[in-house]
């Protein structure tokens, strides 16, 4: 039984490899496969442009001091790694003050 294990698994890839190598000699795609990665990337390109303009909007309607703190934090977190970085010392002994809701 064991020696068939071994004689069964090399039969197998030899199978398989004339298969995968026939898939691939096939070659371009149909008419129909080319309109649908077109159409897919016009509604990915369309949905980034309605993002992109979302976020414009929602900066547009902003008051003057929330557009402000979003400039220092749009600075502040510019790298891509500063969201694994903990504060410093000196950050947690002294926080920022933040203004009072009064």
């Amino acid at each position: 039984m064991k020696k068939w294990r071994w004689l069964l698994l090399p039969l197998m890839l030899l199978v398989a490899i004339p298969d995968s190598s026939s898939v691939a000699q096939s070659g371009g795609k149909s008419k129909q496969e080319k309109r649908a990665e077109k159409k897919k990337e016009q509604q990915k390109k369309k949905a980034k442009k309605a993002e992109e303009e979302g976020k414009k909007r929602h900066r547009k309607i902003q008051t003057k001091n929330v557009k402000k703190r979003m400039k220092r934090n749009d600075k502040r977190y510019q790298h891509i790694d500063s969201y694994d970085r903990r504060p410093g010392l000196i950050k947690k002994l002294f926080p920022r003050k933040r203004p009072s809701a009064n």
